[in-house]
């Protein structure tokens, strides 16, 4: 109970400095299974996102919300896909969808000397119009060693209209007693803390977030994500929250 006070402490502080997740930097629920980036065999699951984000606290410039749906499913031990449906960032009276998206995962070293897992992810964003699109490559790094997780996220992106982005996040998270997990994470143009296609969703080059995820019951689980945007264009605002709820599917 405990547990859960801190994390809807977390929540009401996200809210109170106003808000954001259709891209999340970090897929929580995984950690909490001492695993890599790969859903578990033969598991479905579905997830509704939604991010919130506010450019300038003065109101110079309209506040953006993005808004996406996603399905996972372990395909095999080692590899999962995913499917994305999203809208990209826009005022919140514009919202529709207007890209979709594909991922798989595969799991190249899993619980190496009981700590270490490496993934190979291919990535996929496109305009439903076929204006734009992007592919990622990416290799997240996890150690995990007793209740803490530690992750290195290197990405290069390749867009239509863009040349060779190299970019990635990091972060260090904390299994608490009761199952809820608490994090701390930092970006550089991070395509998974953005909107698709090169749209970051704060303006700031660099970006720090507080993570707050526990399994709400035994098919759900919920994590919220407070951002903070820096560097060029960061220096109004550029503040946003992310809310994610999962619904799982064990075989």
């Amino acid at each position: 109970m405990k547990n859960i006070s801190i994390i809807a402490l977390f929540g009401a502080l996200a809210l109170v400095s106003t808000p954001q997740t259709s891209h999340a930097c970090f897929d929580t629920y995984l950690f909490m299974q001492g695993r890599g980036m790969v859903y578990p065999h033969r598991m479905l699951a579905f997830d509704g996102a939604g991010e919130y984000s506010i450019y300038d606290l003065r109101g110079g410039e309209p506040d953006q919300f993005v808004g996406n749906l996603n399905v996972y499913y372990g395909i095999a031990e080692r590899v999962s896909i995913q499917g994305v449906l999203s809208s990209s960032e826009k005022e919140r009276t514009r919202f529709g969808f207007d890209e979709w998206g594909a991922r798989a995962v595969y799991g190249v070293i899993g619980q190496y000397r009981g700590i270490y897992n490496l993934d190979f992810i291919l990535e996929c964003h496109t305009a439903t119009d076929g204006s734009s699109s992007q592919l990622e490559f990416s290799t997240p790094n996890i150690w995990q060693v007793k209740k803490y997780t530690l992750v290195a996220h290197p990405v290069a992106a390749f867009g239509r209209e863009a040349k060779l982005l190299l970019r990635g996040h990091g972060g260090a998270f904390y299994l608490m007693p009761g199952g809820a997990l608490v994090g701390l994470g930092a970006e550089y143009e991070s395509a998974q803390s953005s909107s698709s296609l090169g749209k970051r969703l704060v303006k700031g080059e660099y970006g720090t977030s507080l993570f707050a995820g526990f399994q709400a019951s035994r098919f759900f689980y919920l994590q919220n994500e407070l951002i903070k945007g820096w560097g060029a264009g960061a220096d109004r605002g550029d503040v946003g929250f992310a809310v994610t709820l999962k619904a799982l599917l064990p075989n």
